[in-house]
Parts: structure tokens; sequence; C-alpha cells
């Protein structure tokens, strides 16, 4: 089992948020807005795709016109027209 994996079953098991267990919160808003919370950093950045760490997993949004709209150490906000959200 992978530490990502791991982290999720004992956060489910002990009734504790995804935060708590340090994972991303994601929150997708129709197909143009994208809000990711406890985020690690990006770790690529263009139109077409923003990738973003999390620690054990990284999260990958696809899209275009793709922005970053708002970003601090804890959360950032995408804007776009997102076609696909995918943990890699």
């Amino acid at each position: 089992m992978s530490g990502y994996g791991f982290r999720e079953d004992i956060a489910d098991r002990l009734s504790l948020p995804a935060e708590a267990a340090g994972l991303m919160k994601v929150t997708v808003m129709g197909r143009s807005r994208a809000l990711i919370e406890d985020h690690r950093g990006l770790a690529g950045y263009s139109r077409e795709r923003i990738e973003v760490n999390g620690g054990r997993t990284r999260l990958v949004i696809n899209g275009e016109a793709l922005e970053l709209t708002a970003m601090d150490r804890e959360a950032l906000l995408v804007t776009g027209r997102i076609l696909s959200v995918e943990f890699v």
C-alpha cells in the first residue's frame, strides 16, 4: 500500500478530515474553477496543464486558458476551461 493510501485510510478510520492527515483537498466548481487546499507547491505550470505537489501524490489539471488566479501557502485557485483533473 502506498503512503498516500495509508494516510487516507487512517483519516477515514479515525473520522478525521483529510487535511489532518496531510492530504490535499480539491474542490472543482463546474468546469471553470478548482480550489486546491493543503498543497505543497507547484510542480509545473502552463496555460494547458497545471501540476500541484501534494506530498506523496501529484494533482494534474488539464485544460485551456488555465490561470493561477490566487495562490498562498495553503491554497491555490485555478480558473479557465478545466478538461480533466487527475492524481498521478
